[in-house]
């Protein structure tokens, strides 16, 4: 009898007791064979899992660093790309704008001497110096504003300022890569460029003997003609009334006898005073008009500053500067000098600014004519052949007979001076 027939019989009951005992001696004998190998199996399951687990795990740490390794990789790919990219367009926009910029009148560019406390842009002399050398009754009011688009490109604006009427208008003007675009009225404008010198039309046309058919006898017949009915008219305005009025001498001044008339009659405000760069009766140049040009000798019509172009290149550009340069003059000739210093410094320095006339000057080739009036002042001195005045009526009626005039022009006719508590 086999075990499997013992094991039947002990699980029927019907085994003898020699058989039980048999079938349950083995049965401990296997009870401690799956014991053990239970144990066992258990172990070397769990030593299994656990270097599956610690497999998988260090799979993940590398594929994390992988991705960092590739996230950073990439993060410095972009940021080396924005960089360049940056940089080529710093590079572009203001190297090759700078360069654009160079070919180019540069209205922000600045020139700085030595000892300088402050510093404003070329612009704002440029403008000054127009204005008051070629705009009779205007002042530039403040500096400039400038700036600049890139690739010659330029927005500016200057104030300026009508001296007679006291009005102030803002004016703009971009500039194209040497080209004006938007610009209207203050400098540009007809009447300030050429009606302005109406009441110098002899000096800036003059009728030589023969032209048009007039003799001389004729010239001074009709001037004289005209003088009457602007005198008539200015004896029957109101009293009160602010006139504007140019004067044609009928003999030039020198500085120092425009200064002793202009102290004469304190009451008129001598505006603007034209001085002599042609010899009378001629043309300057066979193919360019006449150009008139002048200065301001009130030192307060212009905006008082530190700011003013190298003073030993420019003396006296501000006339404001003249209290500070007393000391190098007499006192009889102190405002005479300053001046025909400020005249000289002005002029020198417009014809110095030959890119800024050729494009706001009316005339581009003027730097010619600004040549030929220093060559002509330092030849034969600095004389007025008129001035822009203004006064009341009164002050006219009372004082015009007593004035060197060969001719006078009534400008404007206001009911009343602009301010009428100070001078």
């Amino acid at each position: 009898m086999n075990f499997k027939e013992l094991l039947q019989r002990y699980k029927e009951g019907t085994a003898t007791k020699e058989e039980k005992v048999i079938v349950e001696t083995e049965l401990e004998k296997y009870e401690s064979i799956e014991g053990y190998f239970s144990e066992q199996l258990h172990d070397d399951l769990f030593m299994k899992d656990q270097a599956a687990d610690d497999t998988a795990l260090e799979e993940v740490e590398e594929t994390l660093s992988i991705k960092r390794l590739v996230n950073r990789k990439l993060a410095k790919v972009i940021m080396l790309s924005v960089l360049i990219v940056i940089l080529l367009y710093v590079g572009i926009f203001y190297g090759l704008s700078n360069v654009v910029d160079s070919l180019y009148y540069d209205p922000t560019s600045v020139t700085t001497y030595e000892d300088q406390e402050h510093t404003v842009s070329d612009f704002s002399f440029d403008m000054k110096a127009y204005v008051s050398l070629n705009m009779p009754g205007y002042a530039l009011s403040s500096f400039t504003t400038e700036e600049s688009q890139g690739f010659g490109v330029y927005e500016t604006s200057y104030l300026l300022r009508n001296l007679y009427t006291n009005d102030l208008q803002r004016h703009f003007v971009d500039i194209h890569r040497g080209a004006r675009r938007n610009f209207d009225d203050g400098i540009f404008s007809h009447a300030n460029r050429f009606e302005i010198w109406d009441g110098f039309r002899n000096i800036h046309s003059p009728v030589t003997g023969g032209e048009e058919g007039m003799s001389e006898e004729h010239q001074q017949g009709e001037i004289e003609r005209k003088n009457d009915i602007t005198l008539d008219y200015l004896g029957e305005v109101n009293p009160l009334s602010y006139v504007s009025i140019t004067i044609v001498f009928d003999e030039d001044l020198t500085m120092e006898e425009f200064y002793e008339m202009s102290r004469e009659f304190q009451m008129l405000n001598f505006n603007w005073v034209g001085v002599r760069t042609i010899e009378p009766g001629t043309s300057w140049s066979e193919n360019q008009p006449n150009h008139l040009i002048g200065f301001n000798p009130n030192v307060n019509d212009e905006p008082a500053g530190n700011m003013r172009p190298n003073p030993e290149e420019y003396p006296l550009f501000n006339l404001v500067d003249l209290y500070q340069y007393a000391p190098t003059v007499s006192s009889e000739s102190f405002f005479p000098e300053a001046f025909e210093t400020h005249f000289e410094s002005r002029l020198t320095y417009l014809r110095d600014r030959e890119e800024f006339v050729e494009l706001f000057d009316y005339n581009p080739y003027k730097t010619d004519f600004y040549t030929h009036s220093l060559d002509y002042i330092e030849e034969n001195g600095i004389n007025t052949y008129g001035v822009l005045v203004y006064g009341t009526a009164e002050d006219f009626q009372e004082q015009i007979d007593n004035l060197p005039f060969e001719s006078l022009y009534i400008n404007d006719v206001a009911s009343a001076k602009p301010n009428i508590y100070f001078d």
